[in-house]
C-alpha cells in the first residue's frame, strides 16, 4: 500500500511553508512561497512555477518568470488553493495549472488572459499534459480517473479508470499515441491513448510511482517511487534498468531536451541527481537545498534545469556552468 500515513504526516508539515515578506522585491531569488511544479515555455522560455502557502484552501501561486534576469513578469490569479501542476502546449500558446480543488485552468499565453476553467474531477487534480498537437489536455486526479479534455471548448471527451489508487503523475509519449500513467498502487500503465484502452503495466516498484517522464524522441520511459527509486522502461513497457541513490520519494523526473541520455531525479532528500542512463549511472549530485524538491525542469535548449521546493522555493541550475544561477 501506499504509504499514506506518512504522506499525510508530509502534508501537514507543509502547512508551515514560509511566505515572502511584503517588502521583498518578487525575484526568483528572493521567492520563498512553496513550489510545487515547473515549467518552461516553448514559445519564449518563461519559467512558470506554482504552489502556494499551505496545502489548504488559501489562493494558489502561479507565477512567469524571466530565467534571464530572475524578474517576475506575470502573477495570474484565480485558483482558490494550492496550485500542484503546470504545464505548456507545444507552441507554448496556452498554459494549464490545476489545484487542490481539482479545478484546471487554462491561460492564454504570454499575457496570462484566462482562456477557459474545466470542472469534473471529483478530487485533487495531481497532474496534466497537452497532446503533443495540441488539441487536448490530459489531467489525473486522486478519484483514479483520467480525462481528455477537448482544448477548443472545453468539453471532456474521454474518462479512463486508469489507477486503483490515486494517481500521481502522467505523460503523453512524444507521437501522441501512448499515454502513461502511474500512482498509489505503485503501478505505471500505457494506454492507447485514443481508444482508452490498457497496453502495458508496468510493475517492479515497492511503494507508489510519483513521477514520469519520456524522452524526447519517446524511446525511454523514467518513472520515480517512493521507494527512493527511479525505473527505466522501453516504449512496450520492459524494464530498462533501475537508478538507485536518493534517500527519500523521488517526486519529479525529467530528460534533458538536448542530450537524451542525460536524466534528472528531485528529493525528498532535499537532492537533485543527474544520471547518465546510456551507461545507468550518477553523473552529478546538485548542491543540497534546505528543504524536499517538489518539481523539476529543463529549459526547452536545456541549459537550465529548475528546481522547485518546499521553502528554498525556487532555483535555477546552470547545466553548462555547473552551479546555480
Amino acid at each position: 500500500m501506499f504509504r499514506l500515513l506518512r504522506f499525510s504526516t508530509c502534508l501537514s508539515l507543509l502547512l508551515c511553508a514560509s511566505v515572502a515578506s511584503a517588502d521583498e522585491p518578487p525575484t526568483i531569488a528572493k521567492w520563498t512561497n512553496w513550489v510545487t511544479a515547473v515549467a518552461f515555455s516553448p514559445l519564449d522560455g518563461t519559467l512558470a512555477s506554482v504552489g502556494g502557502q499551505t496545502l489548504l484552501y488559501r489562493p494558489g501561486d502561479v507565477k512567469l518568470w524571466d530565467p534571464a534576469d530572475g524578474k517576475l513578469k506575470l502573477s495570474l490569479d484565480g485558483h482558490g488553493s494550492t496550485v500542484w501542476a503546470v504545464a505548456f502546449s507545444s507552441d507554448g500558446k496556452l498554459m494549464a495549472t490545476t489545484d487542490y480543488n481539482g479545478v484546471i485552468k487554462l491561460w492564454e499565453m504570454p499575457d496570462g488572459k484566462p482562456h477557459s476553467e474545466l470542472k469534473k474531477h471529483k478530487h485533487w487534480v495531481r497532474t496534466l499534459a497537452f497532446t503533443p498537437d495540441n488539441k487536448s489536455l490530459v489531467s489525473g486526479s486522486e478519484d483514479t480517473t483520467v480525462i481528455v479534455w477537448d482544448v477548443s471548448n472545453g468539453k471532456d471527451v474521454k474518462t479512463i479508470e486508469a489507477q486503483s489508487g490515486p494517481i500521481q503523475c502522467l505523460a503523453i509519449s512524444p507521437d501522441g499515441k501512448t499515454l502513461a500513467t502511474a500512482g498509489g498502487d505503485k503501478l505505471a500503465k500505457l494506454w492507447d491513448l485514443e481508444k482508452g484502452t490498457e497496453k502495458a503495466k508496468l510493475e517492479g516498484h515497492k511503494d507508489g510511482v510519483l513521477a514520469i517522464a519520456y524522452r524526447k524522441d519517446g524511446s525511454l520511459l523514467a518513472t520515480g517511487g517512493a521507494d527512493h527509486e527511479t525505473r527505466l522502461w522501453d516504449p512496450e513497457g520492459k524494464p530498462q534498468g533501475t537508478l538507485t541513490g536518493h534517500k527519500d520519494w523521488i517526486s519529479s523526473v525529467s530528460f534533458s531536451p538536448a542530450d537524451g541520455n542525460v536524466l534528472a531525479s528531485g528529493s525528498q532528500d532535499h537532492t537533485v541527481k543527474l544520471w547518465d542512463v546510456g551507461e545507468k549511472k550518477e553523473s552529478l549530485t546538485l548542491p543540497a537545498l534546505k528543504s524536499s524538491i517538489w518539481g523539476i525542469a529543463f529549459s526547452t535548449d536545456g541549459k537550465l534545469l529548475a528546481i522547485g521546493s518546499h521553502n528554498d522555493s525556487l532555483k535555477l541550475w546552470d547545466v553548462a556552468e555547473k552551479k546555480m544561477k
